[in-house]
């Protein structure tokens, strides 16, 4: 007989198992009115925008349909170098798949580093500048002068 697998179950809230701490500087794009998610940012003391061309440490973007994916590549530069772009999609969507959402992240030049349940009707794709090209980021060395 083959062994029973137990399922682990995290007991950590979804603001943590985003990387969200206090004094982060965060930009809601397309779920601004999921008061129950801006309600957990600022609790946890993050500094909410939903606008604005200030460099950020993470970006929460909305992409619902692949056409959406053409959006993303101008969200990297709004990003600090060693900064978190978390991309949300629609959960089973056949209008937007991982593998597409992927692709469209790593043409932007970003790796994909993290997947979360966002909600139970969305799915969190974390992607960030790879280490080796932070250095020449167009926000590079900007944002420590700040």
């Amino acid at each position: 007989m083959s062994e029973k697998r137990e399922e682990f179950v995290s007991t950590r809230s979804r603001i943590e198992k985003l990387g969200v701490k206090p004094g982060t500087e965060v930009l809601v794009l397309g779920v601004e009115g999921d008061c129950v998610f801006m309600d957990e940012l600022r609790e946890r003391g993050a500094r909410v925008r939903t606008g604005g061309n200030k460099a950020m440490d993470m970006i929460f973007a909305l992409f619902r349909h692949r056409n959406d994916l053409r959006r993303l590549p101008s969200l990297v530069p709004r990003l600090k170098a060693d900064g978190v772009l978390w991309t949300l999609r629609p959960k089973g969507s056949p209008d937007l798949k991982e593998a597409e959402m992927m692709r469209a992240g790593q043409e932007a030049g970003l790796v994909d580093v993290k997947v979360v349940s966002f909600s139970d009707v969305l799915t969190a794709e974390k992607f960030v500048v790879p280490v080796a090209n932070r250095a020449s980021h167009p926000r590079a060395g900007r944002e420590r002068a700040k």
